[in-house]
């Protein structure tokens, strides 16, 4: 067995034990044993077994679908920005899908079916605004990628905002959105994952895909095209595919940041850069981070609950001073300038 089989594996045995646990622990601890059997016979007498079909098990598959779309969204941007602090919560994708389904609710009164469009198309603005104002802004000139991470930055908290004054002009929607911003994986929300399920599986399929010809376009646009790749259709391709997907995650249980910032600088050490590698271990190990985080979230301070979007910005935002820091301050960023 190679050492990336080895480590997939041991990937593969992380998720599971990250899984079992979130099955099991929580406010009432159920025996692994029942996990089993609630899947194969359902009693629907039993509390254990109601409360595993009906709240844990949905949400665990929240957390799983949410962490293995953002970790190899933010993989893909990676690569394609040469940044690494490149994530679809850093660009805009995320904001810019929440923006979009707040305002489709408050102006159109969309139904949840439709809101998964809605943030699809949210996620496109922007990500494209962040492209423009970087662009703007002298982004042919920054080899560091500044004004690009900058600018997402700048965006996302503006399209945040924005969605938050639409909420306060309307109670009932900030009565029925105000968890939801913030990033919360419930089992409520499990008639979203039915619906929009397929949109982050249909990203993911095409990340998937290309992941021969997304890493020749890592290593150098001209030598990519010297191998037959169509490097602009293959870089807009992947890119539209990262823009779904994340956008599908948000609009199913709001924006959960710092997945795909994290998870890749993780995977990378150890996959390397070739997406054909990197991309299943960011998936699992993605899926494996959020369960874990959403098991913190329901644990850690009981008997309260946190949204497992705050307990990812808590971890998340540390790691991003340290990249921040690695990156734009540290004494090669220094003689980079």
């Amino acid at each position: 067995m190679s050492q990336r089989s080895f480590l997939m594996a041991g990937g593969l045995c992380v998720l599971l034990v990250a899984l079992a646990a979130n099955l099991s622990l929580g406010s009432t601890d159920i025996p692994l044993s029942s996990i089993f059997d609630a899947v194969v016979a359902f009693d629907g007498d039993s509390y254990d077994h109601f409360i595993l079909l009906y709240q844990r098990l949905p949400r665990a598959m929240i957390a799983m679908f949410v962490g293995a779309v953002m970790a190899c969204g933010g993989a893909v941007l990676q690569g394609l920005t040469r940044n690494p602090l490149a994530s679809p919560a850093i660009l805009g994708i995320s904001s810019g899908a929440t923006l979009f389904v707040i305002a489709s609710v408050f102006f159109l009164a969309l139904p949840p079916a439709w809101q998964g469009a809605a943030a699809v198309a949210g996620g496109l603005l922007g990500f494209a605004s962040c492209l423009l104002v970087a662009r703007l802004t002298g982004m042919s000139r920054d080899p560091r990628g500044l004004s690009l991470i900058l600018s997402g930055a700048v965006l996302s908290m503006l399209y945040t905002s924005i969605a938050n004054a639409l909420m306060l002009a309307s109670p009932s929607q900030r009565t029925d959105f105000l968890s939801w911003m913030s990033g919360n994986i419930n089992h409520v929300y499990a008639d979203r994952l039915y619906d929009f399920w397929w949109l982050g599986a249909a990203g993911l399929a095409v990340m998937f895909v290309l992941a021969r010809p997304l890493t020749l376009v890592t290593l150098g646009r001209d030598k990519a095209a010297s191998a037959g790749v169509d490097v602009r259709r293959v870089t807009l391709t992947a890119l539209g595919a990262v823009v779904v997907s994340a956008s599908a995650a948000v609009a199913i249980c709001g924006p959960v940041g710092f997945v795909g910032l994290i998870v890749p600088h993780v995977v990378r050490p150890f996959f390397g850069a070739g997406f054909g590698a990197s991309l299943p271990a960011n998936a699992v190990l993605g899926a494996a981070v959020c369960l874990l985080a959403d098991l913190a979230a329901r644990t850690a301070f009981a008997p309260y609950v946190l949204h497992t979007g705050v307990m990812m910005d808590l971890l998340g935002g540390l790691v991003f001073a340290v990249i921040v820091k690695r990156t734009y301050l540290g004494a090669g960023a220094r003689g980079m300038a």
